[in-house]
């Protein structure tokens, strides 16, 4: 398994050019690929633009060059993998781009300095690295305040369960996930993320309605097409801080009941599936539970628990009690056949246990589930400010 660390550094004018020469390279392996299929009806593979237009960069190393290409075809197999849904990477006007490293051009020095390879003949990148593991792959981008640098390392798990229960996880828009241990249940409270996506999409609404009033490209077009990226980032990232600290809390909850396995609704493809309306449609579509499950599983593995996904189809309809099958009305489960009742999303964590653990292991709920324990999140466990690096040159 591996870990990301994420940390922030000041700009340097080195780091500036090579970001800049990404983009320009990334630029020309759009418009050549894309002109190539337009004109000669040909797609170029990515070893010949490799060839074509890597080998031997003026600017960028040859591995992180040849990283950039990587990168395009990657969003091109995206691309095709979702049957060419979607706008395809055809955009030709970068001004920065990522800047990646691999292995080889890795090393993590003595003194804890993280050493970047570049050129012959000029200087390495140098970055205080705040770990003792080093990095396998080092990527640094461009932001608002500087670039940030995005480190994975391996690491091992450490086997903290204490127990053998099994849990179900429910994952939804209202309660981020429900969780059922067969004991107890508890629920991950969704609200401060909808409060974040709605002040995201308004705000952005907002600076939309400004920005089509002034000429394009203006100073004063520029200045609110620059305010508008810088507060969606800061959304983002706040988005993101939230979902690791709850995943986080997620996991050590289940530490505490002793489970050391989980079977996690499968819920991909549901937004492909289902029209509620503009607005549940776009709730839906801004949906992060395949980043909160991957956060749930990735910390989960880390501590000891096995995880599998799980299909989740009528999980939430179905009676523990009987099995019989019906659509809840609002967030109450009441079944027609037996007068079972409980939390609507508590029954879709509990059928998810029952799928995992088979039908061996099935047991019927009582007539009655017990209301769940809620978590919620807290102003007060905001992440602190962002601490910065210096990157030194190397002689």
């Amino acid at each position: 398994m591996y870990l990301t660390r994420k940390f922030h550094i000041e700009g340097t004018e080195q780091l500036e050019r090579l970001s800049r020469s990404s983009a320009d390279l990334w630029n020309s392996i759009c418009k050549w690929y894309w002109r190539t299929v337009d004109r000669q009806d040909h797609w170029i593979s990515k070893t010949a633009m490799r060839r074509w237009h890597c080998k031997g960069h003026d600017v960028l190393p040859s591995q992180t060059a040849q990283e950039v290409a990587g990168q395009f075809y990657k969003a091109i197999g995206s691309w095709h993998d979702n049957d060419r849904k979607g706008n395809p990477p055809k955009r030709c006007d970068k001004t920065y781009n990522v800047l990646r490293w691999t292995y080889q051009g890795v090393t993590l020095r003595e003194d804890g300095v993280l050493r970047l390879s570049t050129k012959r003949g000029e200087d390495s990148i140098l970055i205080d690295w705040p770990a003792r593991e080093e990095p396998r792959t080092v990527e640094i981008g461009k932001t608002s305040g500087g670039f940030v640098v995005r480190a994975q390392y391996d690491t091992e798990p450490v086997d903290r369960t204490t127990g053998d229960k099994v849990a179900g996880v429910d994952l939804g828009e209202k309660h981020l996930a429900a969780v059922f241990t067969g004991d107890d249940a508890f629920t991950i409270n969704g609200g401060e993320l909808r409060a974040l996506r709605h002040y995201q999409n308004s705000l952005k609404a907002k600076l939309d309605a400004k920005i089509d009033r002034k000429e394009r490209g203006s100073n004063r077009w520029k200045k609110l097409v620059e305010t508008k990226r810088k507060q969606l980032e800061h959304i983002d990232s706040k988005i993101t801080d939230l979902l690791h600290k709850l995943s986080r809390k997620v996991v050590e909850m289940l530490l505490e009941r002793r489970v050391s396995a989980v079977g996690i609704g499968d819920v991909r493809g549901i937004r492909d599936r289902i029209d509620y309306g503009t607005k549940m449609n776009q709730r839906l579509h801004q949906w992060v539970y395949g980043e909160f499950a991957r956060m749930i599983e990735q910390k989960a593995e880390l501590a000891g628990i096995t995880v599998e996904r799980i299909d989740e189809a009528y999980t939430s309809q179905e009676c523990p009690q009987c099995g019989h099958r019906q659509k809840p009305s609002g967030r109450e489960y009441s079944c027609g056949e037996c007068d079972f009742h409980g939390h609507r999303d508590v029954v879709g964590a509990a059928n998810i246990r029952r799928k995992y653990v088979g039908s061996d292991g099935q047991t019927r709920l009582p007539g009655v589930m017990a209301s769940p324990s809620g978590v919620r999140f807290h102003p007060h466990l905001s992440c602190s400010s962002r601490s910065r690096r210096r990157t030194q040159s190397e002689s």
